[in-house]
């Protein structure tokens, strides 16, 4: 009879350790998930950060108004960019100043 009723209160503290470990173990994974969530977040905003600054970086208005000024002067340049002269005579103009500012 004693036998029995340790077997079993053995039973029911087994099962209930085993719960407790997998619940501590879904608490784990869960607050891995969180984290790089929170991480892919913050690798959002920055990748949004760092899209806008290019752009703005790259703007032709920033070229503009130094064009406009005179400070920036303007020349075809000898070794063409394209080899079709007709449909991209643009792309064959390039600055004579390179101190043109960068971030």
């Amino acid at each position: 009879m004693f036998f029995r009723f340790g077997a079993a209160l053995s039973l029911v503290v087994l099962v209930a350790l085993g719960g407790t470990m997998l619940e501590k173990q879904n608490l784990e994974l869960k607050r891995a998930i969180c984290q790089q969530q929170y991480r892919l977040d913050e690798l959002r905003d920055s990748l949004v950060r760092l899209r806008l600054d290019a752009q703005r970086i790259g703007t032709p208005a920033r070229l503009l108004g130094p064009l406009e000024r005179g400070e920036l002067s303007m020349q075809r340049s000898t070794k063409t960019e394209r080899t079709d002269e007709r449909r991209t005579p643009l792309l064959n103009w390039s600055s004579t100043t390179p101190d043109i500012e960068r971030r």
